[in-house]
């Protein structure tokens, strides 16, 4: 019997996709655990075992994230070195790593209990600062982001590599990015996209003020040292969904992290049709 633990950001009241997931697992011989996050409309937990810490539920064969990209990264803090395989069902628009459609759960779900999938590797960043962070985690899933607070400007980001200086980014601020985060933020901004299997990062900036300065792919082998030089004396720090506000004198360093998160490909899908579905490639007649 396989254990799905589940998690969405929040529930509070009728959810029939969550409620079809919870249905089809249990009639096809697996068990269930849900995060404290999905409750029922009054409130209380619903009847089957809970978690907030996926150390506490011993054995979990897969994490089912339902919801966008965002639930997905939430999932993978969960996670965190357990080595947990994590599959997302997509409610939300794009959806790149919550890959699995709402109304193909089931043959997914069935695919994972057949084991017609492979395990993906995905590798991470690892932020720390001159002075201590207030995050709840500090390995990265999709990207570090520094950038003005709401009512300050940024001046300037110096980045250096591997003991070398790269660059002083006269910009509205910068994102270092994952393979996995080069299709969110990252590629809005212009960034490239990179291949999950890649061992790099991408340096975007965000409204550059030179017309000279591009993305640069770097190896992720190098640390990396952030420091920002802003207006107001502080500046606005995202990792992941995590934000937090700093002071101009606190500098960053991002490595690689020691660990890695798996996610599932199934047979029938890879990254490539996944970025020609999702951006919509081929759109062309000639292509018919």
């Amino acid at each position: 019997m396989l254990t799905f633990a589940l998690y969405s950001r929040s529930y509070t009241g009728p959810q029939p996709l969550i409620d079809a997931v919870i249905s089809y697992i249990l009639s096809h011989d697996g068990k269930v655990v849900l995060h404290k996050n999905i409750t029922c409309e009054d409130g209380s937990l619903m009847r089957f075992e809970s978690y907030q810490d996926l150390q506490q539920i011993g054995t979990v064969d897969f994490m089912v994230s339902i919801g966008g990209d965002g639930s997905f990264i939430d999932a993978a803090n969960l996670i965190g070195d357990l080595n947990i395989p994590l599959v997302g069902i997509n409610t939300g628009r794009i959806g790149f790593l919550s890959a699995i459609k709402k109304d193909n759960f089931e043959a997914c779900i069935r695919m994972l209990q057949e084991k017609k999938y492979t395990l993906e590797s995905r590798s991470l960043l690892h932020i720390e600062g001159s002075e201590p962070l207030p995050l709840n985690t500090h390995f990265v899933v999709n990207d570090v982001t520094v950038r003005a607070t709401d009512n300050d400007s940024i001046n300037a980001v110096s980045v250096s590599a591997g003991n070398q200086h790269i660059n002083t980014y006269w910009a509205d601020g910068l994102i270092v990015a994952t393979p996995t985060g080069s299709t969110a933020y990252s590629m809005s901004c212009g960034g490239p996209i990179l291949h999950p299997q890649t061992d790099v990062v991408v340096l975007t900036p965000i409204a550059s003020h030179s017309l000279s300065v591009r993305p640069l792919v770097i190896p992720a082998t190098q640390t990396m040292e952030i420091a920002v030089d802003g207006r107001g004396g502080r500046y606005s720090l995202c990792v992941d969904t995590q934000r937090v506000i700093l002071n101009d004198n606190v500098k960053l360093f991002i490595t690689k992290e020691q660990f890695t998160i798996k996610t599932v490909l199934f047979d029938n899908t890879h990254f490539y049709s996944t970025i020609r579905e999702k951006l919509l490639w081929g759109l062309d007649k000639r292509n018919d």
